[in-house]
């Protein structure tokens, strides 16, 4: 097989026009990537700004509603049921606490006597009167706690 300098410089020039069509190929598949996740970023973004706008609405007409100004049928009964799921909230609440209420009223024990159990020691103990340290601390064999 004897190719020529001009066959081969065809065949280097289709090769190139190949890969040069491939990478054109390649760049518009990208291009056409990024667009469409610059477009579902937007999406994004306006669902989010959509949703945002609705719950500031729908608190501006719960606002409403507070003050006896929703007339829609529909809209009136989406206000009550918050109404009505407030107060059941309200009701749980209350519920808890007078759970942790009695939970805090077993914990403490009930005295009949309520007397403190030594009397108070006089404020200032004169020298006289105070304990010697060897005394205070010395302890007997028949002191002691036994091991366990």
């Amino acid at each position: 097989m004897n190719l020529t300098w001009e066959q081969i410089k065809a065949f280097l020039a289709r090769l190139f026009s190949r890969g040069r069509e491939g990478v054109e190929t390649l760049a518009e598949s990208l291009d056409r990537q990024a667009a469409l996740q610059r477009l579902a970023a937007q999406g994004r973004r306006l669902k989010h700004e959509r949703h945002d706008l609705l719950l500031i609405m729908g608190k501006k007409v719960y606002s409403l509603h507070r003050r006896g100004k929703v007339r829609n049928r529909d809209v009136l009964g989406d206000c009550k049921r918050i109404d009505e799921i407030g107060e059941e909230l309200t009701q749980l609440q209350q519920q808890v606490e007078e759970i942790r209420r009695r939970d805090e009223l077993e914990g403490e024990l009930e005295l009949a006597d309520e007397t403190d159990i030594a009397e108070e020691e006089p404020q200032a103990a004169t020298a006289a009167e105070a304990p010697e340290p060897e005394a205070a601390t010395a302890t007997s064999s028949d002191d002691r706690l036994p091991e366990e």
